[in-house]
């Protein structure tokens, strides 16, 4: 932690901030599918055809190599779920990070966290007005390098986040985030902020895995007169 340095976002951070940006979602794969095996629907759609190879050919072999096959296609529709959630991020404010949050005299920012002054990207967050709740300020993109986590890169970066909203005289954040994201809930929660609402993501895919986001609110304590 002694070597970690955040400090704002530069051009030349562009192509490592999507890249950790998609590798934080590809991570979640194995998960979602052992979420995904779970669903009685999906385990009904499993086992029909595997009982159908087994009484049609009479060999264990044949349906277990049925089965195989089965779990490789559901992995790789997981997959290809997981795959447009990163495409959805990087064609929307991670397309131009620069105009989406360093645009000057607009109350955003986007960090970075450095392993040591000059050191790779370690971890991202953002800060910007929220769409869908005007009066808002939502906490963005934190992501941190899966080798580095438990350092505290997740906390420190949403700590500045907030430091920054409170100076710029945000009184209200919030942030998205899903079931795949334990650990970070864990964080919200020790940061002060609350759960406000829970919903399935509003996609056909999504709703057929049960595919659940949480919302989180958190009210920015005004700053202290010196």
């Amino acid at each position: 932690m002694d070597r970690l340095r955040i400090r704002e976002y530069r051009s030349e951070d562009y192509q490592e901030v999507r890249r950790l940006y998609a590798a934080g979602f590809s991570e979640k794969t194995h998960s979602l599918f052992v979420h995904v095996l779970t669903r009685p629907w999906v385990q009904l759609a499993l086992l029909a055809p595997l009982l159908g190879v087994l009484v049609l050919s009479g060999s264990a072999l044949a349906s277990l190599a049925a089965a195989a096959l089965l779990l490789s296609g559901t992995r790789l529709a997981v997959g290809q779920l997981l795959d447009r959630g990163v495409r959805l991020g990087l064609r929307e404010d991670l397309q131009d990070i620069g105009a989406s949050y360093m645009t000057p005299g607009r109350v955003a920012c986007f960090w970075v966290a450095e392993d040591g002054p000059g050191g790779p990207l370690v971890g991202t967050v953002g800060v910007l007005p929220c769409v869908t709740q005007p009066g808002a300020w939502e906490l963005k993109r934190i992501s941190v390098r899966r080798d580095q986590r438990g350092r505290g890169v997740a906390r420190a970066l949403c700590g500045e986040a907030v430091a920054f909203a409170a100076r710029s005289g945000v009184r209200r954040m919030v942030l998205y985030t899903s079931m795949l994201q334990d650990d970070a809930q864990r964080l919200y929660l020790r940061l002060g902020f609350r759960k406000l609402e829970e919903f399935l993501w509003p996609s056909l895919a999504a709703r057929l895995v049960g595919f659940t986001v949480f919302k989180y609110g958190y009210d920015v304590p005004p700053l202290r007169d010196a």
